[in-house]
């Protein structure tokens, strides 16, 4: 981890500095004012939104609600902005200025503050280690976070995991609520951990993949995952999502350390759960490699065999072959549900969609939300983030625990431009996040990557795995090429650009090291009017970026000398590149990822192998 330089002292020594920001809140109470403050020194930044002077919402990095308040509140000598603004904001925050003052009395005397970059830091440290079943080194990092933060909730959310007492479990999540009290992953945490917890002095055994405390040795009733191999069919309630997150999650941690036989055991249960026999199978066979002496494992992989020979001879019946080959060519019928309190955007999007043959159902209220997809199923959602009666970043993780809703995509429709109001949609589970006003065409273009035809696969299980494809095999290579853009897309996009061509060219800043991708997207852009600037490295880009203004860039996440991720933060000091629109491209899938990028200050996060009409779709929404 990175040195920071020595950093300032919170305790009754600096009283008067942390009090500047109190009593700048106090004064702006006073005065009734509508003002953003952009709060920052070396070691944070973030915003606190003021409206008729009471403080309604924070954010700071990853962090927002009262966390971030706190944590903003804590800063030495900050650098207090003032910007007037009524735009309005969701409320995050519910303590008086007077309870803000006791808590940071009850931070401990003489401990450093830790930076934001350190912070976040040890988090993703602390979360490694806990998917390679270090749990002791994990726990470390995240006391030294809290022993210098107490405010930083997701340290405490991380550590609640961890423990196995019951009481321990219960005083880590209250102080993950009483801080995050407005993120979504720590309420639902909440919601589904305290009834968990019972008067039982026994140390609470918990799920790999969903950490809930468990109530059967080998199955978890929340995820209904099993927790070993058995013959035993899996669960048709079987939270997938839940699954393909924790093993992305694993995945990565493997990356990391390639020696330790229980995260590919750990894979090879969710590859199980999830019907994929042959990731389950390649990770088995490399579990026992390391660990030959391991009776489980190897009863496992015996289990696992016989399996896969008991399926391989079932054949597939004729009706129902025939029966998939005729739904292949009937037309699309997907349905789309829009959540919108606008009458007058629920008509125009109703009509537009319409048009495209698209079933479309309404709801103008979350409460209406909630009722229609408990009869229907639509294959999309489009929801609106601002509903009467509550917000799209709380209703999303409600409707997403309907299992039929779990693994379709949603797209968010907001009028904020604000990135930390894209990372808590992201978060909250949408797929993109669009703003508003938004092109009809461009809208389209996106739903139809989502819904080119309907699905011809019947098992719901297997149509969620196609959908959504977990992370690959330890056996499968990490760098497999970036770009597979078929000759067939490239011809589309030849055909039938997404894009016009302008009367002057724009230009776009290319930051990839892979010569095969620069040589795609640049035959995709010169085709639809763009000029192009190139870089191989992020030493290159930023000696290129001295002398061109783009006005797009396109950045690959793994470059040679350094990530996209310390880059990007690089790049937006240039004076000339602090408002140019940046597009994240990796062949990273997991949330953590996406909103990795987004905090380093992307406006767009697409996934490769990427198709020509999307990518040209996106670019188009900011130039």
């Amino acid at each position: 981890m990175e040195k920071s330089p020595s950093p300032p002292i919170a305790n009754a020594a600096n009283v008067a500095n942390v009090e500047s920001l109190v009593n700048s809140l106090k004064r702006i109470q006073q005065q009734k004012l509508d003002v953003d403050l952009r709060v920052s020194n070396s070691f944070r930044q973030g915003i606190i939104h003021v409206r008729a002077g009471a403080v309604f919402s924070a954010h700071s990095g990853i962090l927002q609600g009262n966390g971030a308040l706190l944590s903003l509140v804590l800063l030495n000598e900050p650098l207090i902005e003032r910007i007037r603004s009524s735009e309005p904001v969701q409320k995050t925050i519910y303590i008086p200025l007077s309870q803000i003052e006791r808590f940071l009395s009850s931070q401990p005397a003489k401990v450093p503050i830790l930076s934001q970059k350190e912070e976040e830091t040890l988090l993703q440290e602390a979360q490694t280690l806990f998917f390679q079943f270090q749990y002791k080194k994990a726990v470390e990092k995240l006391v030294t976070i809290v022993r210098h933060n107490r405010f930083f909730y997701p340290a405490w959310l991380w550590k609640s995991r961890i423990l196995t007492q019951k009481d321990h479990v219960e005083k880590a999540l209250d102080e993950a609520c009483r801080w995050g009290n407005h993120d979504q992953d720590v309420l639902r945490e909440a919601r589904k951990i305290r009834p968990q917890l019972d008067s039982g002095e026994a140390p609470a055994q918990r799920c790999i993949f969903c950490w809930s405390i468990l109530s059967q040795q080998n199955y978890c009733s929340h995820c209904h995952a099993f927790l070993k191999v058995t013959a035993q069919p899996v669960s048709s309630n079987l939270k997938i999502p839940e699954i393909q997150l924790a093993l992305t999650h694993y995945y990565k941690a493997y990356t990391q350390d390639k020696s330790i036989s229980r995260v590919l055991y750990a894979m090879a249960l969710g590859y199980f759960n999830l019907k994929d026999q042959k990731r389950a199978l390649g990770c088995m066979r490399s579990a026992v490699k390391l660990s030959p002496q391991s009776a489980l494992f190897k009863k496992s992989l015996s289990l696992l065999l016989a399996l896969a020979k008991t399926q391989s001879t079932v054949k597939k019946p004729a009706a129902i072959t025939s029966t998939v080959a005729k739904h292949e060519q009937q037309p699309d019928n997907s349905t789309i549900l829009i959540i919108e309190d606008s009458q007058t955007s629920r008509k125009v999007l109703s009509m537009l969609f319409k048009r495209l043959s698209y079933n479309i159902i309404e709801a103008a209220t979350g409460k209406e939300a909630l009722n229609a997809v408990q009869s229907n199923k639509p294959d999309l959602i489009l929801l609106d983030v601002m509903l009467p009666d509550t917000n799209g970043h709380e209703l999303l993780p409600r409707l997403r625990n309907h299992n039929h809703i779990s693994v379709i995509p949603v797209i968010m429709l907001t009028g904020r431009h604000d990135t930390s109001d894209r990372m808590l949609g992201i978060r909250a589970g949408a797929n993109e996040y669009v703003t508003k006003p938004f092109n009809p065409q461009k809208l389209t273009a996106l739903i139809q990557q989502y819904l080119p035809k309907k699905s011809t696969i019947s098992n719901p299980m297997e149509q969620a795995q196609v959908a959504s494809t977990p992370a690959q095999s330890p056996e499968t290579s990490q760098h497999t090429n970036p770009l597979h853009t078929s000759a067939v897309q490239l011809s589309q996009t030849k055909s039938r650009p997404a894009l016009p061509k302008k009367d002057s060219r724009k230009s776009i800043f290319v930051i990839e090291d892979s010569s095969t991708s620069r040589k795609v997207l640049a035959m995709i852009l010169g085709r639809n009017g763009f000029k192009m600037y190139e870089a191989t490295s992020g030493r290159d880009a930023l000696t290129i970026a001295q002398k061109i203004k783009p006005d797009l860039v396109l950045l690959d996440v793994m470059l040679p000398d350094m990530t996209g991720y310390k880059f990007l933060p690089r790049l937006k000091i240039i004076e000339h590149f602090k408002d140019i629109p940046v597009i994240m491209l990796t062949g990273k899938r997991a949330s953590d990822d996406r909103m990795q990028g987004l905090l380093a200050g992307s406006n767009e996060y697409i996934t490769k192998p990427f198709n020509p009409q999307k990518l040209l779709s996106v670019i188009g929404n900011y130039l």
